[in-house]
Order: C-alpha cells, then structure tokens, then sequence
C-alpha cells in the first residue's frame, strides 16, 4: 500500500541522487579543463623557448657574444624538454609530420649551433643563415602550435559551460517536477483532507468520506471517524441526561412554585366545605376571593414557566437606546412600591437593534428584583464604548455570549445600579440560575434574573453582577454594536 512516508523519501532520495549526478558532472568538467591546462603548460613553455632563443641568437650573431651561444644551447634543451614531457598535448594539436619536423628542426638547430664557434670567421655569415632559417621556422611551428592550444582551451571552456548549463536546468526541472510530483502526491490529498474538515466543523458532512490510497491518510480516516462516532454517542447520552437533568429541575421547580397556591386553594376549599353553611356571606365571599387569587398566582406561575422554556422569534428592529429605556421605565413605573426613584443617567442616541418587548422585559426584570430587594434609589446608565474598556474586573459572575462582545469594534454598555442590601456572596454564582430565589415561599418564581440572561444572549451580549464598594448591587450587561447600527 502506497503511503505519504515513502512518496517523500522517494522524491528526497532522488533529489539527492540528481545533487550528486550534478557535483559529479561539475567534477569531471573541472577535472577535464584541468588537463587541458596542464596540457597547454607546455605548449606554451615551448614557445616561450623558441622565443628566447631567437633573442639569444640575435644577441649571438649582432655581437657575437658566445656567451649568448650558451644561454641559446639552455633554451633549446628547455623546448626539447617541453614537447618531449607534453608529447600527448602536442600529439592532439599537431599532425605526425608536424611532430617530426619539429624534432627533426631542433636536431638541425642543435647542429648548426655547435658548428658556428669552429668555423672561420669568413663562413660565419652563411652559418648564420642556415641557423637563422631554422629558428624562424621553429619559432613559426611554436606559434602555430599555440594558437592551436589557444583554440582548444577555448572549446573546451565552451563545452564545460554548455554541459553545466544543460545540467543545471536539468537539475532545476527535476526539482521542479519533484515539487510538483509531492504537490499532487502529498499536498493536495492533505488540502483536500483539511478542505472536508473543514465541511465536518460547518456541520455538512457526517463522517470524512475522502478516498486515498496512501496508508497515513487512509489510517487517519478511519480513526477520525472512529472517534466521531464515539463522541456522537457519547453527546446523546450526554444530552439525554442533560434532558432528563433539566426536566428533573423544571418538575421540582414547577411543584415547588404551585405548591403553595395549590395548598392555599385545598385549605380554602376544606374551610368552605366544611364551614361554609355557618359562615356569614362576607367570610365566604373572603374565601372564595382568596381562591381566585391563589388560581390566578398560580396561572401567572404557569405562563412565566413557558415564557422561560419558549424561544420565540426575535422581531430585530432599530431602536433609540435612549428612548427604549425610557419606554422600559414609564412600563415598570406602576409596578413599582411607592418611594422607589429610578433616575437616567447619559443614554446614547444610538440605534439598537433589537427585540422591543424582550429588551423592555429585561429592564421592567431588573428594575423589579432591585426594588423586591429593598432598593430606593436606582440609577441606570448606557454608553457606547469598548468591550477592552469596559470589562469587569471580576469575570467570575459574567454569564451569556461573551465571545460576539469581545470581537465588536463597539459595545453598548448599561449600568443599573441600586442602594439595596446587596446579595450575598454565596448566592452570586447562583443568581442567574432557573428557579433559584432568595424571596420566601410563595413570593417568586426564580426566573427573573434567568430570563434576563436569556434575553441578553439571544441579542448576542453578556450580563453580569457585582456589588458595589459603597453597598448595593450593580447589574452591567454589553451588547455589540456594528456598523450597520447608526445613529438615528
């Protein structure tokens, strides 16, 4: 079976294997040019011998210094030395004839010169011009011969750099073809891979479906999917024990809340049962209003517990922050005790958008627990800011959609600050629970303060609860603003 290990071991092997073909072919053209040097090493020592030695002679004949006649005899051995030790050098520029010639040349050269200092000064001049023939001549073939060596050393150079040009882009389209080959072999199965991962997270796919004959990717699949299959049955026991948790809460919550209208309608009806022939009409008239009113507590009971478990459907729309807050007040102002001041302080105008009803719930929710609680005085402020300036400093009672707050360039941060008794410690962690109340039996639901939360994270914001230095409690919750929310 094929695997993504061996496909690039492959091509890494094989980019190393065309690296070495490549430094062996640099080598050898190197190695070759170096011979070639070496070769011309004596070609043109030998011209630079005949060379002198047509100085030498010059000086030898002009001012018939013997001297210059030994010095003449050196070099003419250096040139035989020079084409006998580059014998295959001379071999690859010059014909058989050319070769023997030249020997023949510096032997009659040889010759003559030896004769020179035993003739008569009379047939000195002839001499002179047989010996300056034959160095004219040798002095010819020396510079034929270069010129020749010249020429080869130039092809040479030529070839050398054609042949590591070619290898070089050889060498460059193997490697790009390498790249090209990992690309498709090894790349594109991982992008592929990472691209239906991507679909899993999105919720598109339920399982990676990709097909791929190597060994690692096809592992890979096969535990991945393993282990989705694992975490979905272990997220429906979850789940069902989360349900059977919740619907736990929501009955005892329930027999809790209508417990005690309940007990209070059986004791009323008891009473009327077995008093009510020789009870006054008022009494009985007491009785029964008290059973109306506890039917209709435990009425509002029931629909305050579907309004918690409902989810209705946002109607967004953009309202004055401003504005909402003042509608919110002038709707709780007749729910509340007498000698509760609410004041506003700055509100933006700034458009909101949002579920009119839901956000007045949330104010009239607030506004009421602070007043139940025992507060006279409330204070509520709004402005635009940022969630980096606003934070609270203490995260540890902060509940709803914190992540979308963080990541808006603006936030709507209110304040409802009260002079209450506070909340005490212990019950901070707890205040946004279902169910949990402070009040005594009979006189809340508990679901104030958790529909508060609801609503706020169904409009994208988080809420939190502190108490204040100078006592009471403040309640801050952030809405992100964006740049479709501008102001009216």
């Amino acid at each position: 079976m094929p695997s993504l290990r061996g496909k690039i071991l492959t091509t890494y092997g094989f980019s190393k294997a065309v690296l070495l073909v490549f430094a062996v072919v640099v080598f050898a053209d190197l190695y070759y040019l170096q011979t070639r040097i070496v070769a011309g090493e004596a070609v043109t020592a030998f011209r630079e011998a005949s060379q002198e030695m047509r100085r030498d002679e010059k000086n030898l004949f002009l001012y018939d210094d013997l001297a210059s006649l030994e010095q003449l005899i050196v070099q003419l051995d250096a040139a035989e030395a020079a084409l006998t030790g580059g014998w295959h050098a001379f071999a690859e520029i010059a014909t058989t004839s050319e070769l023997g010639r030249v020997s023949a040349l510096l032997g009659r050269y040889r010759a003559q010169l030896l004769q020179y200092p035993a003739l008569a000064l009379a047939n000195r001049p002839g001499q002179q011009k047989l010996i300056r023939a034959s160095g004219h001549e040798l002095s010819t073939l020396a510079e034929t011969f270069s010129r020749r060596e010249r020429a080869v050393l130039a092809q040479a150079v030529q070839v050398a750099g054609r042949t590591l040009l070619a290898v070089f882009v050889t060498v460059l389209l193997l490697g790009v073809g390498s790249a090209l080959f990992l690309v498709r072999q090894v790349v594109r199965p991982l992008r592929e891979l990472e691209s239906q991962l991507d679909e899993l997270a999105e919720g598109h796919d339920q399982l990676l479906t990709l097909s791929s004959r190597d060994q690692e990717i096809r592992s890979f699949v096969h535990h991945f999917n393993a282990m989705l299959n694992r975490l979905r049955v272990q997220q429906n026991q979850l789940r069902h024990h989360e349900k059977a948790a919740a619907l736990g809460v929501l009955v005892s919550g329930v027999a809790h809340e209508l417990n005690n209208p309940l007990s209070n309608i059986s004791t009323s009806i008891q009473l009327l049962m077995e008093d009510g022939d020789s009870v006054g009409p008022a009494l009985r008239s007491e009785w029964m209003a008290h059973i109306d009113g506890e039917a209709e507590r435990a009425r509002r009971i029931v629909r305050r517990l579907l309004d918690s478990v409902r989810q209705p459907k946002l109607n967004l729309q953009a309202h004055s922050v401003a504005e909402l807050i003042q509608a919110s007040l002038a709707l709780v102002n007749r729910q509340l005790p007498a000698g509760v001041e609410v004041c506003v302080g700055y509100a933006p105008e700034r458009a909101l958008w949002a579920d009119r009803d839901r956000m007045h719930q949330v104010f009239i929710n607030l506004l009421k627990n602070a007043a139940d609680a025992g507060a006279t005085h409330i204070v509520v402020g709004a402005v635009e800011t940022s969630w980096a300036d606003s934070m609270p400093a203490n995260v540890d009672h902060l509940v709803g959609e914190v992540e979308p707050v963080r990541k808006a360039d603006s936030v709507l941060y209110i304040q409802i600050d009260d002079n209450g008794p506070g909340i005490a410690p212990e019950n901070l962690a707890q205040i946004f629970n279902p169910f949990f109340t402070t009040h005594s039996a009979g006189d809340g639901t508990g679901l104030g303060l958790y529909l508060v939360e609801e609503i706020i994270s169904e409009h994208n914001g988080c809420i939190a609860v502190e108490n204040r230095p100078q006592g009471g409690t403040r309640f801050s919750f952030w809405l992100p603003l964006t740049d479709a929310q501008e102001t009216i």
